[in-house]
């Protein structure tokens, strides 16, 4: 008989703090999501009527999908970071991540995945706009609790045609000088370059799929569905998050070109992660144990969970906890493990022992060589990233030598003149995920 796989449970948070709909942001959202007027006071006593499916019309899917919308415990937001913290003081505990050991005897893990809410002229919802804000609050909240186990991901929300910080979008390309700037200030300011991606809204795009096959090895996105998928308003017809064609059956994938969703030759390693609580896309006893028969059949699984920061994640957690309990309790010769998202990509895929990535870094004159000295780099090429004496950041390309081998950057009038330059960092992370980076000073 094969020896069974490994079911990693690996649990990514959308990072993206405080969070406040104000009521008549509710009653908006729910008018555009189900194309309907409602025609009561925007009070939270009409609110609780639509609960009941009172005041929504004769539409029977309406009146369903407005009272999920509507769940207590969707509607439950931590709107000030005081929320946030005693929250995260809880599930980062020892005494949380130890109430259902892993067949390890490991306790839960978290991998956050860190939005800078950065670019935006309007804020209805509250959110903490500013570049490393977020970033800063959690790297010092992960490091005062010991939370070593832990690890800081990439996320990004793409930015609005009218920069409205509670709009969707899903434009990378209209949000590259954002984009850009977070990477930047990350790489020199934190000494800190992503290797794990989970999409702003759940969504990919020709221009994301692109953008993260330069520099991302390993992307958390997927949500397909099996059978009937959960479409709702603002989902329809492809729009935010549709991953139809998609593998379902927890496999990881290397996704096609111009098709994110299909099995390609890029190198990205694209996994599956489904909602612990949300409108759609939920995780379930079913899914689950698709998970368990696959790793009793002798493969290592990945299984990506998600939820945000801004919601009662120790009560979500709990509920999946109950949940995970009745599945591995119908697989006795299955073990499960609360798995770092990076270490989970690298035991399913069967990544262990390769040659890591290392780099060289010179000046001369005005001309920065960049040289492979083992491994590869994961991209076309490394991400560069520039501070100037007076405070700017800027990324640009390289000029190529021999490809993945060598690389050049002229620094003059053409760019950037050297003596205004403070700090220039390259960085790269190889396809195994490990990252390497390095520091350049103009003095």
């Amino acid at each position: 008989m094969a020896k069974s796989g490994v079911v990693h449970i690996v649990h990514h948070i959308d990072t993206e703090g405080p969070l406040h709909e104000p009521l008549s942001g509710t009653f908006s959202r729910i008018e555009q999501l189900f194309g309907i007027t409602i025609d009561a006071p925007r009070t939270r006593e009409s609110l609780q009527q639509m609960r009941s499916g009172k005041l929504l019309g004769e539409d029977t899917s309406v009146i369903e999908g407005v009272k999920k919308l509507l769940d207590p415990r969707l509607m439950s937001l931590y709107s000030t970071w005081e929320e946030i913290d005693a929250m995260l003081r809880v599930i980062t505990s020892s005494r949380f991540r130890g109430e259902l050991p892993d067949s390890f005897g490991g306790g839960w893990i978290f991998n956050w995945h860190v939005l800078c809410q950065a670019g935006f002229e309007t804020n209805e919802t509250g959110k903490d706009l500013g570049y490393l804000k977020i970033f800063n609050h959690y790297e010092a909240l992960l490091k005062e609790t010991g939370s070593l186990q832990d690890r800081i991901h990439w996320h990004f929300h793409p930015i609005s045609f009218f920069r409205e910080a509670h709009i969707s979008a899903t434009s990378y390309e209209n949000s590259y000088p954002e984009l850009h700037q977070v990477l930047c200030r990350r790489l020199i300011d934190k000494k800190w370059f992503p290797v794990v991606n989970r999409a702003g809204f759940h969504t990919e795009r020709p221009d994301s799929n692109w953008f993260l096959e330069q520099w991302m090895p390993f992307d958390a996105s997927n949500q397909a569905l099996s059978g009937a998928r959960e479409v709702q308003g603002d989902a329809v017809h492809g729009r935010f998050g549709d991953w139809s064609g998609a593998p379902d059956d927890w496999s990881i994938y290397h996704p096609d070109l111009y098709d994110w969703r299909k099995k390609g030759a890029l190198n990205r390693s694209v996994a599956r992660a489904l909602n612990l609580n949300a409108r759609m896309r939920n995780i379930t006893e079913d899914e689950l144990e698709k998970a368990f028969k696959a790793a009793a059949d002798g493969a290592h699984v990945y299984v990506g969970i998600t939820n945000h920061d801004f919601r009662d994640m120790a009560r979500e957690i709990r509920d999946f906890r109950e949940m995970l309990r009745a599945v591995s309790g119908k697989f006795p010769s299955v073990q499960y493990k609360f798995s770092e998202a990076v270490e989970a990509f690298r035991a399913v895929l069967g990544y262990a022992g390769e040659e890591k990535l290392e780099f060289g870094c010179t000046i001369a004159g005005n001309v920065l060589t960049v040289t492979r000295e083992k491994g590869e780099f994961f991209g076309p090429q490394p991400y560069l990233a520039i501070k100037t004496k007076d405070g700017r950041y800027f990324h640009d390309n390289f000029d190529f030598g021999e490809f993945k081998q060598t690389y050049f950057y002229t620094f003059d009038r053409y760019t950037i003149p050297l003596e205004k330059v403070e700090t220039a960092a390259v960085a790269s992370n190889d396809k195994y995920g490990n990252t390497a980076i390095k520091f350049i000073s103009s003095s």
